[in-house]
């Protein structure tokens, strides 16, 4: 899939870069947007003068703010859910037990992979 990030920014403005960073970071669905690649397009064509920096910046923030907390309080209403669900060809129980065997042991962070 071919993104013309450039023109996205352009037509969209603002709200169009701020909901798919709201997306990327709170939705399910958002795993695939080109957040990184749209902050630095959005950058650029606001040193053009097309928009004003201070506002994007402003507007992503929040945005990657609100939608982190979106996404963590759906994994904490429904996550564990998970556990009950039977196996699936996109979800295998085995893997979230061990998952979880893996924090329960390391912790949080681990400085190996820091």
């Amino acid at each position: 899939m071919h993104f013309d990030l450039l023109q996205i920014v352009k037509s969209l403005g603002y709200f169009g870069v701020w909901g798919i960073i709201f997306a990327e970071s709170g939705l399910l669905v958002g795993f695939f947007l080109p957040g990184d690649s749209l902050l630095f397009t959005a950058g650029f064509v606001a040193s053009q003068k097309l928009l004003n920096i201070w506002i994007l910046i402003l507007g992503a923030f929040l945005c990657a703010v609100l939608g982190d907390n979106v996404g963590y309080t759906t994994g904490y209403r429904f996550g564990r859910r998970l556990f009950q669900k039977e196996d699936s060809l996109l979800f295998q129980k085995k893997h979230l037990i061990r998952t979880q065997k893996f924090y329960q042991k390391y912790g949080k962070k681990n400085d190996r992979f820091s």
